[in-house]
């Protein structure tokens, strides 16, 4: 499962449901101005990088809508035809179940210690009624090993958790470390055999 052409792994801008910690997951919470300009910067800095060699390219997107508006403000920086994004519900966020739209603050009256006993354990652990995460490795994988097959360029634009285990995936990290990368917003990741590299965007 080895990438032999690059894979950009970029994040959707900043939501206003991102401001008020909420869990979103299948749910959807627009952009806000600033993640718009944060996904206007991440699309300059991704034309440029994307001259440094010519070439086909692939642009993968999740279909929730949050990376969709995201994925179309990169695509107007890289001059790019909105027909040319292809919707791979395999890139989804991770589903939270009965913890979408709610606050970790909210969650912890309920379960205390729910994001401490998820980051102990984020193989075995799943919110109510939400998605374990070995399905979401599963789901991931599969996607990966299909780019790579392809061996064509790749951009992506989906989510924290969901982009963070494909990220890890391909550099063969466990469940835990996985859950530890970062994800940022103002910045994408090249991957390329089983190794990546940060790209930032200059978003001030």
């Amino acid at each position: 499962m080895k990438l032999a052409a690059p894979l950009y792994m970029l994040r959707h801008g900043e939501t206003a449901w991102n401001t008020e910690r909420r869990m979103q997951g299948t749910k959807n919470s627009d952009l806000t101005e600033r993640g718009r300009a944060q996904a206007v910067a991440m699309g300059r800095a991704l034309a440029a990088e994307l001259a440094r060699e010519k070439g086909p390219t692939a642009f993968l997107r999740s279909p929730l809508g949050r990376t969709c508006e995201t994925s179309l403000i990169i695509g107007r920086e890289l001059g790019l035809d909105p027909a040319q994004w292809r919707d791979d519900a395999r890139l989804a966020e991770l589903s939270y179940g009965a913890w979408e739209g709610f606050s970790w603050k909210e969650i912890e009256v309920d379960r205390p210690n729910a994001l401490a006993d998820w980051r102990a354990d984020p193989q075995g652990f799943a919110p109510p009624g939400g998605e374990p995460h070995f399905e979401l490795r599963r789901r991931s994988a599969a996607v990966l090993t299909d780019i790579a097959a392809s061996n064509l360029r790749t951009v992506v634009v989906g989510h924290g958790v969901s982009g963070a285990v494909l990220r890890g995936l391909n550099l063969g990290l466990d469940a835990r470390a996985m859950f530890v990368l970062e994800k940022p917003q103002d910045a994408f990741f090249r991957l390329l055999e089983g190794r990546e590299e940060r790209i930032d965007s200059l978003f001030d």
